[in-house]
């Protein structure tokens, strides 16, 4: 069982912030948004993610094999994963100067958790899009908080659209 993660000024990850996707989860996921171009998996863990990519250009990092995220350096289209929650402001700077296009799938309080993220936010672009998918219970999370998917866009201005997809999901 996943314990819940205090908020880390370390930088460091902690090991509570390894939850597994479920792969039809992750799937219905990034057949909702569609990705096209190149990819990327920052934490691809059991690969529920990356194994749902259909595009030819995609690319994976998990710590725990060695290929750290914070090395990465080329430039994607898309990244979508379930990112680590106690260095979320860390993962989400880093994953906003590399990716057009960025969707967690996480607690949609994360989205508003600080100031410093919506400076980073407003800078990129934009929150493009909430998807509430219900509790996190639902999807292995060792918490009953909303969660959903995230969807930053560069350069992107307008309103934020907000989806209901519980049924969808289940």
């Amino acid at each position: 069982m996943n314990k819940p993660t205090k908020p880390n000024k370390t930088k460091i990850a902690t090991a509570a912030d390894c939850v597994m996707t479920k792969k039809e989860t992750a799937f219905r996921i990034v057949k909702y948004f569609n990705p096209i171009g190149s990819i990327l998996d920052p934490c691809s863990g059991n690969g529920a993610f990356f194994d749902s990519y259909e595009n030819e250009e995609k690319y994976k990092c998990d710590i725990s094999y060695g290929k750290d995220f914070f090395d990465w350096e080329k430039k994607v289209d898309w990244i979508i994963t379930n990112p680590p929650y106690s260095i979320y402001d860390y993962f989400l700077d880093k994953a906003l100067k590399i990716a057009d296009n960025v969707v967690f799938f996480c607690p949609i309080a994360k989205a508003f958790k600080s100031n410093r993220v919506q400076k980073m936010v407003i800078e990129y672009g934009g929150l493009k899009e909430i998807v509430y998918m219900g509790t996190g219970g639902k999807y292995g999370f060792g918490f009953g908080f909303p969660v959903g998917c995230l969807y930053y866009k560069r350069n992107y201005r307008g309103d934020c659209k907000i989806s209901h997809k519980i049924d969808f999901w289940i």
